[in-house]
């Protein structure tokens, strides 16, 4: 069975699902039948390459700021892509996460006789998010034009099925981010000595909840012993320097593009994963922290507790208001004992939810014949083991 998975962002979500991805393909059907379509400046080509994929890339414009060039580009990445297919005949092209192009190039693949499966991250724009209209759009066209689709929470499947009437249950699949992985980074930790070490990774976004956070931690008392780095870049990067600039406790020099190990190393170093959303379909940084027995502090938005299994695995704020934050805040630094039963539960629940033979089963459906907005079937359920 060869495979082709196609993302032409740079980095972000998307390529670390294209690269777990094209892992547990490759571990049923090998690298060599596994290709990689890929931005010549993506995070993972040399991860990609070294795995021994086949490795396709385009290069030039990419990011929210380069409409333009993007689009004087499609004629030529269009042109890109065939040769590609043509080259590597995969018979089913995987889209890890929306992108630019995306939308309308997908076509080739389907002109070509390829399937389609397109992972849903979001079933709808955050708050704040850039262009929504624009991604509304175009997902609703690749989930139109795909075999299956995959989300990545329930969650996610649930509102997908009321926002896409057209979208049959019995083509959507649920894996989880956290079933991606082969295999945990470590196991358990002991309860943490000293200042209680609170971690934020990731873009720098509105619908993140940094000022929500802000705000949490000025009603901690003065003597609280806790510590807070904040890692990442994003639009509000200003914001975040206006909101934490003067809080002793906060550590603002991470301010920036990550590289991966240097990710796991902020993990290792740290105690707990906040994630104070307004609002959510799953994080990437709950699934990071689960790998690395790491517990996480998440607000009742999306599928947030969904991934900390329903708080076994971490604390569960009863709103996502500083108020409610704060609480929880003050919970986790006053009371040490209960850390290290989370931090087992946070490493047993990413181990225990590997999809053994989830893509196995998924690529079995998507051959089926069946398509998107047939007969209706029973609703999703997660692929694999996964059913808490």
């Amino acid at each position: 069975m060869k495979s082709a998975v196609w993302f032409w962002g740079t980095g972000g979500a998307g390529s670390r699902v294209m690269i777990r991805v094209a892992g547990r393909l490759a571990e049923t059907f090998g690298a060599p039948a596994t290709a990689l379509l890929i931005h010549r400046d993506n995070d993972f080509l040399a991860a990609g390459r070294a795995a021994g994929y086949s490795v396709f890339t385009v290069s030039g414009a990419a990011g929210h700021g380069a409409k333009l060039r993007l689009l004087l580009s499609a004629p030529w990445r269009a042109l890109r892509l065939f040769v590609a297919l043509l080259s590597h005949r995969p018979r089913v092209v995987i889209i890890p996460m929306n992108f630019a192009l995306a939308c309308p190039l997908a076509l080739i693949p389907r002109l070509l006789g390829c399937k389609l499966i397109y992972f849903v991250h979001d079933a709808e724009p955050h708050s704040g998010d850039f262009a929504p209209g624009w991604q509304r759009m175009t997902q609703r066209w690749l989930i139109a034009r795909s075999q299956r689709v995959v989300a990545m929470s329930r969650h996610v499947a649930e509102r997908l099925l009321e926002l896409h009437p057209d979208l049959s249950p019995g083509c959507l699949d649920v894996v989880p981010l956290h079933m991606l992985a082969r295999s945990p980074r470590r196991g358990g930790r002991p309860n943490p000595d000293g200042p209680l070490r609170f971690l934020f990774v990731g873009r720098l976004l509105h619908y993140k909840g940094l000022d929500l956070l802000a705000q949490a931690l000025a009603l901690l008392p003065p003597d609280a012993d806790w510590r807070l780095t904040i890692a990442g870049d994003g639009p509000q990067r200003e914001q975040v320097l206006s909101w934490f600039g003067g809080m002793a406790n906060v550590d603002l020099t991470r301010l920036r593009w990550l590289e991966e190990d240097e990710i796991e190393s902020l993990i290792d170093s740290h105690d707990i994963m906040i994630c104070p959303y307004r609002d959510a379909s799953q994080s990437g940084s709950i699934v990071e922290a689960l790998y690395a027995g790491m517990p996480s502090l998440v607000t009742p938005s999306g599928a947030l507790t969904e991934q900390i299994n329903h708080g076994s695995a971490g604390w569960i704020t009863a709103a996502a208001t500083p108020e409610a934050i704060a609480a929880t805040l003050s919970g986790c630094i006053a009371e040490r004992d209960g850390y290290a039963e989370r931090s087992a539960a946070a490493a047993a629940f990413a181990q225990a939810e590997l999809a053994g033979n989830a893509w196995s089963e998924i690529l079995a459906k998507t051959f089926a014949p069946r398509e998107v907005g047939g007969a209706s079937a029973p609703a999703p359920e997660a692929s694999g083991t996964d059913r808490n």
